[in-house]
């Protein structure tokens, strides 16, 4: 406190001094830090720690595993199943997008050690590499960190408090005579008050100082209205554990010298709240690879430090608990690469993940962690070779964290990175998308007959291509060639297909390009291109597919389009160029002006009225009149109906009826309902504004030539004024509408003239 004061003297003289400095100054932010709450500074008696476990014993009886579920569901759950933590962005813990099964795996996981009692069993996260398994678990630490700095997210360890002999004369052990103390507590006690202070290194919880029995009854009074809770805590050490070596050791002295008398003992007690942190290893540590011993201990009685303990306590013959996973209890112990390690270096998991202890040399130290840790197949292959595999097994919980196979998601890893070199590089719409399609479709395979038991299904899922398959996965769009009985039967099969390999060792998402890869990828493309559309991420693709001893899926053997990356190139050019042609089509007004909501429903009104034999109403008329059999034949032509109409009519019927139950009271819009019957609509109206594209790619050549300022002196263009405001004016509108730059629109508008017109 001096030295704070000589320092807030010493600014303010230099502070005179200097004139016109509109920074912050020192005094300012000095003040602010001060009147901030820190967690890390509260302290309590025992006897105050007790209040706050009888306001909240829900909180104080909190083993690892209902902390970390806690935690979980205190940033919420998406309405896919996924948690809302893995999706917040931290600067130093990007976003995971996908992986929901993997997320959801991780929670029962922590249902079953609730059920159990303790973390029985080690999580090991298994994967390609880059498959954002590390990333995962930083995403879990760090929202551990952030819960524990909330007042649910509260913990709580202690220190062993001893007073200088002058604060407390005679007592423990420093004269033969003991006198009753005055002092509630030495918990509140300054620094030059205190002689010697001993933290508990494995941050053993308050309670484990009430005795067992009493202790026992104390939880059994506290829970006895949360039925699961209290169930799960008679199995924890909570509710049978006891204090660490050390702690122990001091508590049975220092009682041994106060006569039995526990409240003397508890005065040394000062309960202190701690933050969990990866950065310090408090409660969070990550053990790399190298060959290390996790846990150790080391002889502190003759450390000179401790000099000023009282002599009941220096006769005894204390040690130091030391190592990852002594910083670790309480919290997560990472082990990054786990199997890179040699066997004989985390052998020790075995006993500990059976009885939640580890044995150091002789001494058996109870712990509360969250094992986990990460390793690709690889290592894993070699790992089941050997012959202690199975001793691992069993305590073992193996999650596969794949490659992401719904695009949507994909795209949503590199969004960021596109969005900060925007200044250098534009990536045009469907560029991203592109590479994205790419990389999922690499790691797809193709569906087969022998794993379907409803063989409709089989016959529709056997004759997906990647693309397909990939737009199906990631729900935007079903393929046109069906007819709808088959789209229905494909929307009810989707668990089925996307389950269909999750058990096979050559599961999906197992192989293709990694997201590493692509990151990569967008960082070439950036710096070779102003303007990266879809046509320079195929050129890009198409160098890339020839390097077969640097991606190990380009050398699978084709199956029909699958592991055929040249047909990937194929498939994902002809999707972008029709993304692109509705986008132009748009750009140049050729729009249905005809009401789409109002030409739907007067199809179904006719239809629903010729399948139950009724009339219908013409409003005009004023009276009810037949279906008009003529419009309902010309609508069907106008969407190019091939399959038997009636079937047709049976099915929009269905699928009105079925929306109509699940959306009770909300208005009737039939554009929502059958939003494919808009885009058939569109789409015959667009085969009849060919001649106008047609037309531009006439003049296109023209408009580029003046563009780029290349006509030579005295030659004049024949682009007319009429054309050349047309192409103006379709360029401005793909700007403006679909976030194109005026370049990359006019090369995109010349590709696609020179592939489809």
């Amino acid at each position: 406190m001096n030295l704070l004061k000589f320092f807030i003297r010493d600014y303010n003289i230099t502070n005179n001094a200097l004139k016109g400095n509109t920074l912050m100054s020192y005094q300012d932010w000095i003040n602010q830090a001060s009147e901030q709450s820190d967690a890390n500074l509260e302290t309590l008696s025992f006897s105050d720690y007790m209040d706050v476990f009888e306001k909240n014993a829900k909180l104080e009886c909190r083993p690892t595993y209902e902390y970390i579920r806690d935690m979980l569901n205190h940033y919420g759950v998406n309405s896919d199943g996924s948690f809302k933590l893995f999706g917040m962005k931290h600067p130093d813990s990007p976003a995971v997008h996908g992986q929901v099964k993997v997320q959801q795996a991780l929670y029962q996981n922590l249902v079953n050690f609730s059920e159990e009692g303790f973390n029985n069993k080690f999580i090991l996260l298994i994967g390609p590499n880059g498959s954002s398994k590390s990333s995962l678990v930083n995403k879990m630490i760090k929202g551990l960190e952030e819960y524990s700095e909330t007042e649910s997210g509260k913990l709580y360890s202690f220190s062993w408090i001893f007073p200088l002999d002058t604060y407390v004369k005679g007592s423990l052990g420093l004269t033969s005579t003991i006198r009753e103390s005055q002092h509630g507590s030495f918990a509140y006690l300054e620094d030059k008050e205190i002689s010697a202070i001993m933290p508990s290194e494995l941050k053993d919880h308050p309670l484990l100082l009430v005795p067992k029995e009493h202790r026992q009854k104390l939880i059994e009074e506290a829970l006895k209205g949360d039925e699961r809770l209290l169930a799960s805590i008679r199995k924890s050490y909570l509710y049978r554990g006891d204090l660490s070596k050390r702690n122990r050791m001091i508590y049975d002295a220092l009682l041994k010298n106060y006569k039995g008398k526990h409240q003397e003992v508890l005065k040394h007690i000062r309960v202190e709240r701690f933050s969990i942190s990866k950065r310090y290893s408090t409660a969070a540590v990550t053990i790399e690879p190298q060959i290390h011993v996790d846990a150790r201990m080391q002889q502190i009685t003759m450390d000179k430090r401790l000099a000023s303990l009282p002599p009941s306590l220096q006769s005894l013959n204390l040690f130091s608990l030391q190592g990852e996973a002594v910083m670790a209890n309480r919290g997560v112990l990472e082990y990054s690469d786990l199997l890179k390690r040699p066997l004989d270096a985390y052998k020790y998991l075995l006993m500990t993940m059976e009885t939640g202890s580890i044995n150091l040399q002789g001494i058996l130290t109870e712990l509360d962690i969250f094992f986990i840790g990460t390793s690709n197949e690889i290592h894993l292959a070699a790992f089941k070779q050997h012959p202690d595999f199975n001793s691992f097994k069993g305590r073992f919980n193996f999650i596969t964290v794949p490659y992401l196979l719904d695009v949507r998601h994909e795209e949503k890893i590199y969004s960021e990175q596109v969005e900060g070199i925007k200044d250098r590089s534009h990536f045009s719409p469907h560029a991203l998308n592109a590479l994205c399609f790419f990389a999922v479709m690499s790691r797809l395979r193709v569906c087969q007959t022998k794993n379907y038991n409803d063989k409709k299904l089989a016959n529709i899922a056997t004759n997906l291509n990647p693309l397909e398959k990939a737009l199906y996965l990631a729900g935007m769009e079903l393929p046109e060639k069906l007819d709808v009985e088959s789209k229905q039967i494909l929307k009810q099969g989707f668990d089925e297909i996307v389950n269909e390999y999750v058990n096979d060792s050559l599961y999906e998402g197992k192989f293709g390009l990694s997201p590493r890869d692509v990151k990569h990828i967008v960082f070439r493309l950036s710096s070779l291109h102003k303007n990266v559309t879809f046509v320079e991420v195929l050129e890009y693709l198409q160098h890339l597919i020839q390097k077969k001893s640097e991606y190990d899926f380009l050398n699978m053997a084709p199956q029909a389009d699958y592991h055929n990356p040249a047909r990937y190139l194929e498939l994902i050019k002809e999707h972008n160029l029709n993304n692109f042609d509705r986008e132009l089509r748009s750009a140049l007004g050729l729009v249905d002006d005809r009401s789409y909501e109002d030409y739907i429903r007067r199809y179904i009104e006719n239809i629903n009225a010729l399948n139950k034999g009724e009339k219908i109403k013409n409003i005009a008329m004023g009276k009810f009149v037949d279906p008009d059999d003529f419009f309902i034949k010309e609508f069907e032509a106008a969407i190019g109906l091939k399959e038997d109409s009636k079937t047709f009519r049976s099915h929009l019927l269905s699928k009105l009826g079925a929306y109509s139950l699940d959306n009770r009271g909300k208005t009737l819009i039939y554009t929502d309902v059958f939003p494919d019957l808009v885009d058939r609509l569109q789409e015959s109206y667009r085969s009849e504004q060919k001649k106008i594209i047609q037309n531009i790619s006439r003049n296109i050549v023209f408009f580029e030539a003046e563009y780029a300022k290349t006509l030579g002196p005295g030659q004049n263009s024949p682009l007319s004024d009429e054309n050349r405001k047309l192409i103006k004016s379709v360029l401005s509108n793909l700007e403006t509408r679909f976030g194109y730059t005026e370049g990359a629109a006019m090369s995109l508008v010349k590709f696609l003239i020179k592939e489809r017109y």
